[in-house]
């Protein structure tokens, strides 16, 4: 059976797709047939003519809140087609992927239009096969910001909460608090209002500028980093000259690695890099991943220098440093995925008993040991926390071309909280 076939068997959920105000021109041969409109009000008001038009008229359903609409589409559905009207292309940070999860593909037909994002980049003349897509919408945490200053070109999703202004001096923050008060003037920012709308409106300006504008609640942002110095260095495989650090105080370049194995960071995640120290472990997380955001917990005002110098050299704006004492500090951060502790000023069972309780399931706890007590002490804590503990030792002899070095030698101890892979 092909398609057409499955979908002339059933009452469909037909989603529509509406670029900006604009009616696309078969829209009553699309709503043909249907008995009810999920609409925003916003999509209903310029549409009003064509719905006022249709004859019989059908029953408007508010798109939100969302449980509701499920339950107006479900009862209307037993009576003949239904409309979902959807801003742009619905399959693009859109309603369809909830649609289809819902009522299933053999019920759900999908007309698109231009998304905002395309409209925006053809007003403007950019590609956007380029850049990196972010949305905002109903995003509460800020881990998405330093991912912004990590390409190019970034075409972002704003929302009501996240406005562009809004989303300006977040990054502006981020760019002062690395040292950086200048780059401001290489990033610009456009900003492409009420599309398809009457107010249509594209501007381009500077981070300072867009900061103190205010905007159409029905925009679409694309930042650009004009001065590729600005991005940030990307990768793994940093050695300790590279890194900024005191007196040889630094995770050296082979534990590091083991370190991050034993980790197994993956994107997206959240990391505590506990008693940092010059930030090392963290620093090659945070290059490995751009949306991966780490928070360096130093209390020492040097060292918290140094990782400053690190963020700076490196443009690792989703690094962040925070000073103070675990596990103390560690209140009101965001739940990790994972959790590095290389130093914890002797109250290492308080932070691995309260990292255990906050890591999210499937999470990992490393904890390296140069002392052989911290090497005893660190598995059983975690076993008393409820984590899965294993063990290795690891020792590194450098072969220089006149002399060997060997390097003290290493226990990792690795918990893992039950659960779902975090």
């Amino acid at each position: 059976m092909d398609r057409q076939d499955m979908f002339a068997e059933k009452n469909l959920v037909k989603i529509i797709g509406i670029s900006g105000c604009r009616a696309p021109s078969n829209l009553k041969q699309l709503l043909s047939g249907c008995v009810a409109i999920c609409s925003s009000s916003r999509l209903k008001e310029a549409l009003a003519t064509e719905i006022k038009a249709l004859d019989p008229q059908p029953a408007i359903i508010p798109i939100t809140p969302l449980g509701d609409m499920f339950e107006g589409l479900e009862k209307h559905l037993e009576k003949g087609h239904c409309a979902v009207f959807a801003s742009g292309d619905p399959m693009f940070f859109g309603i369809g992927k909830r649609l289809i999860k819902r009522f299933g593909p053999e019920r759900v037909q999908i007309f698109p239009a231009l998304s905002a994002m395309q409209l925006a980049c053809a007003r403007l003349g950019l590609c956007w096969d380029d850049a990196q897509v972010l949305s905002l919408h109903g995003r509460r945490d800020e881990t998405i910001y330093p991912l912004m200053l990590s390409s190019p070109k970034s075409i972002i999703f704003t929302d009501g909460r996240n406005s562009p202004d809004v989303i300006c001096k977040k990054l502006m923050e981020l760019l002062h608090g690395a040292g950086d008060k200048e780059a401001t003037s290489s990033i610009i920012v456009h900003v492409a209002e009420e599309l398809e709308c009457p107010g249509e409106r594209i501007r381009s300006m500077d981070l300072l500028q867009a900061s103190l504008e205010t905007f159409s609640p029905l925009n679409i942002m694309i930042l650009e980093v004009k001065d590729a110095d600005l991005l940030p260095s990307k990768g793994i495989g940093l050695n300790e000259q590279e890194i900024y650090h005191l007196r040889g105080m630094i995770t050296k370049d082979e534990i590091r690695a083991v370190t991050l194995h034993r980790l197994r960071i993956a994107p997206g995640q959240v990391l505590w890099d506990i008693g940092a120290g010059s930030g090392s472990v963290g620093l090659e997380a945070a290059r490995l991943y751009p949306d991966l955001t780490c928070y360096a917990i130093e209390m020492d005002r040097q060292q918290q220098g140094v990782i400053r110098q690190n963020i700076e050299k490196f443009r690792l704006f989703n690094l962040i440093p925070i000073k103070g004492v675990a596990p103390d500090v560690l209140i009101g951060l965001p739940p990790p995925n994972r959790v590095f502790v290389g130093g914890s000023r002797g109250r290492l069972e308080e932070i691995i008993g309260y990292c255990a309780r906050a890591i999210l399931p499937g999470g990992i706890i490393v904890v390296n040991a140069i002392l052989e007590k911290t090497s005893q002490d660190a598995p059983s804590f975690m076993e008393h926390a409820g984590l899965e503990v294993d063990m290795i030792h690891v020792s590194v002899t450098r072969d220089g071309k006149r002399h060997r070095t060997h390097l003290n030698p290493i226990t990792i101890i690795r918990g893992m909280k039950k659960g779902v892979t975090g």
